[in-house]
């Protein structure tokens, strides 16, 4: 259980550092997108499963509500548009 809180918590340091540092947007849209979101699903899935199993219930959900933001962030940075401009990841061209 510990080694499973250490890569959830390791998938989460590394989101960190690849917005920090900014390799990601550089590379391509769709690259950083796909790497956000599954670094993303990943820490949500191994901590919902720690908190399933009622293993370091605080930081648990901890993980839980950082893995909810890491995916918001991701949605909110790739896939809206925002004033005007369309967003880096077009979905849906008709709607905006």
């Amino acid at each position: 259980m510990k080694c499973l809180l250490g890569i959830c918590i390791s998938l989460q340091m590394t989101f960190v550092l690849l917005f920090i540092t900014g390799i990601l947007p550089k590379l391509n849209s769709y690259v950083g997108a796909s790497v956000y979101l599954i670094i993303g699903f990943a820490s949500l899935v191994i901590s919902l499963y720690l908190a399933g199993k009622k293993f370091l219930l605080g930081i648990s959900f901890i993980a839980i509500i950082f893995s909810v933001l890491i995916i918001c962030f991701t949605i909110f940075i790739y896939f809206l548009p925002e004033a005007g401009m369309p967003p880096e990841i077009p979905l849906f061209d008709s709607l905006f």
